[in-house]
């Protein structure tokens, strides 16, 4: 059993999501993507995925407080939350029987993923007239990879940015859809001990110091370069989803 209360982790913790932190700060999503890749060099992605959910939760509640015109988002996006809740909450209870090498794999197949769509410009726009559809099937893939890896940011993602929306607005929506996901989760991470009170420490450390971070990146974000920042971040998603599914493969085959 590991131990969760060593100097070497709180430490880990804190740079960890500083620097995920800082990303959410300035793009107004990736601190699960960021904390789960950094993480699983030094845990196992279980490990990774009961650390990650006390920050996630936090500093969405936070990004979400800061939104602007809190009924409007929710009536706006009730189909996908709806959905996007209903299959977090059962997904999330199987986390445990999946294993670490298919959490393994699958967060690496996800991020790749992401990481190429983006590269080659995926970018199709959704009509009003299919927006509910879309909420209902994006919001129940999400739910679904959501339970089982924590990256239900993904598909919520690439719904936000087909709405060709604000800045502002992007980052109100995704931190809404973020939060919202955590509640059923947690249930779901607590039941099967994917969280064990002996991560509390360690989150509400992580947490602090994505605070921090997040409050850091929210002044860069008028200011820095998105698109050279949008790279740098997306070569390093890559290089981390390609490292566990290298070793995902390789331990499977061993």
């Amino acid at each position: 059993m590991q131990n969760f209360l060593t100097m070497e982790l709180f430490f880990l913790m804190a740079f960890t999501y500083f620097i995920a932190g800082s990303i959410k700060g300035v793009i107004g999503i990736g601190l699960p993507t960021t904390g789960m890749a950094i993480l699983s060099f030094f845990v196992s992605p279980l490990a990774a995925l009961g650390l990650n959910l006390i920050p996630m939760f936090i500093t969405n509640f936070w990004q979400f407080f800061k939104a602007e015109n809190h009924i409007k988002i929710l009536k706006q996006y009730k189909f996908f939350a709806l959905l996007m809740i209903i299959f977090i909450l059962i997904t999330s209870f199987y986390a445990v029987s999946l294993g670490d090498n298919l959490i393994r794999f699958l967060f690496g197949i996800i991020v790749v993923f992401f990481v190429l769509t983006n590269f080659l410009g995926f970018n199709p726009k959704i009509k009003n007239k299919n927006d509910t559809l879309m909420q209902i099937s994006l919001g129940s893939f999400s739910g679904f990879l959501g339970g089982a890896t924590s990256l239900w940011a993904m598909p919520i993602t690439f719904y936000l940015l087909m709405k060709n929306l604000t800045p502002k607005q992007f980052v109100d929506a995704s931190g809404f859809f973020i939060l919202v996901g955590c509640f059923p989760v947690t249930i779901g991470y607590i039941s099967t001990e994917v969280f064990k009170m002996e991560m509390l420490y360690l989150g509400v450390t992580g947490s602090i110091f994505a605070l921090i971070g997040f409050q850091l990146g929210e002044k860069f974000r008028d200011r820095i370069n998105s698109k050279i920042f949008k790279k740098i971040v997306l070569v390093f998603f890559s290089l981390a989803g390609g490292k566990m599914i290298v070793q995902s493969i390789y331990n499977f085959l061993i």
